[in-house]
């Protein structure tokens, strides 16, 4: 019973996050925005119609009356058009009034219900099929995402007020009660099922944009410094080009005897911690491992010597660092150059050329020992 009772709650109020909540009053203003603009454009066509060629052939009550109903439409999708226009246009109201736009959704569909039950009372009174209230409580069903709750208030409330004020305040009997009862049901489940489609759909979307991107972080980033690595670095080439920029090839002196003398896990902490310092001089998207010991920074501007005293700082840093098991004074190397790439190969002769001036550099380093 227990658990009956769990899983229709969930039916009725199904738990959602903030991102498929306001994804879902994206779709809904979307599809009011378009059906607003189509059924706008459907009943001012009617309307004018409607005035030509019925203005002499009923009476001048039931002629306005069918005006003032059509009208009265037009007047919501004006409103529906205008509204759900301006908060699309401006994404970031739906996420500061969220209950303000779930308000306006809802208000929007109650007012068209309203409308359906206003336009059909005189096809009821003439024995004929209530076609706009139908019509309007299928496109509540079909076109908008509510939740089930909303559903089993608006629309079997709906149905279920305007049939007894069929009954009770015009002819009754008019109605067969189980069709009736009947396609009540059929709306609000279908209008359940519609929403909880839509709710799976988002999340295994969400989740597979979630996969992609970790594919995409796994595959741009260095697993041992968790920087951007050459892969990350073709995919942004084309941006420096046509652009000033400063660029600085550097390693870690004597890398490789850390490695040989302490092994490879140590020299992955040695590694680590000379990553961690370059975070803190530049940007996780200026930085690269270009290979074993050897990072690349990429930045943008042309001043050099601002580029180069970080560099100073950095060794300084990284001359402080000490890591357990290694006793070994740490230090790093850099060559800088700064230019205007004309295009990718202009680029990558950026690189060489800052390649070259970090070995000088480190042949500096060597005979100051």
């Amino acid at each position: 019973m227990k658990d009956s009772l769990r899983r229709l709650k969930l039916w009725i109020l199904p738990k959602t996050d903030k991102d498929i909540d306001m994804e879902i009053d994206i779709h809904n203003l979307s599809n009011i925005y378009h059906f607003s603009i189509v059924v706008g454009i459907v009943q001012i066509i009617s309307i004018i119609f409607f005035a030509i060629f019925k203005f002499n052939t009923m009476s001048q009550s039931d002629y306005l009356g069918a005006m003032l109903r059509v009208g009265l439409s037009v007047v919501l999708c004006v409103i529906g058009f205008f509204i759900s226009r301006q908060v699309l246009n401006n994404r970031a109201l739906i996420e500061k009034h969220r209950h303000k736009v779930k308000f306006f959704i809802g208000g929007f569909i109650t007012l068209l219900i309203l409308w359906g039950m206003y336009a059909s009372i005189p096809s009821y009174v003439n024995h004929q099929q209530i076609l706009a209230f139908y019509t309007v409580e299928l496109l509540a069903v079909l076109f908008v995402k509510l939740t089930p709750l909303f559903t089993v208030i608006i629309i079997f409330g709906s149905y279920l007020a305007y049939f007894l004020i069929l009954n009770f305040c015009f002819e009754p009997g008019l109605i067969n009660p189980y069709n009736y009862l009947m396609l009540a049901i059929l709306s609000v489940v279908g209008a359940m099922i519609n929403y909880r489609m839509m709710v799976n759909y988002i999340k295994e979307k969400n989740k597979a944009i979630g996969l992609n991107k970790s594919l995409e972080l796994i595959a741009n980033h260095d697993s041992t410094t968790r920087l951007q690595n050459r892969y990350a670095l073709n995919q942004c080439v084309n941006d420096y080009v046509g652009k000033d920029i400063c660029v600085a090839m550097g390693d870690i002196n004597s890398f490789k005897a850390v490695n040989d003398t302490y092994g490879h896990p140590a020299g992955d902490d040695v590694l680590k911690r000379f990553s961690e310092i370059l975070l803190r001089f530049f940007k996780d998207e200026e930085i690269y491992r270009y290979g074993g010991d050897e990072f690349l920074i990429v930045v943008s501007g042309n001043d050099i010597e601002t580029f180069e005293e970080k560099f100073k700082k950095i060794n300084e840093c990284f001359a402080s660092v000490r890591i357990a098991g290694i006793e070994r004074n740490l230090g790093c190397s850099f060559g800088c150059v700064t230019a205007c790439p004309a295009d990718v190969s202009e680029f990558f002769g950026m690189l060489i050329h800052a390649d070259r001036k970090l070995y000088t550099e480190k042949e500096r380093v060597k005979a100051g020992r």
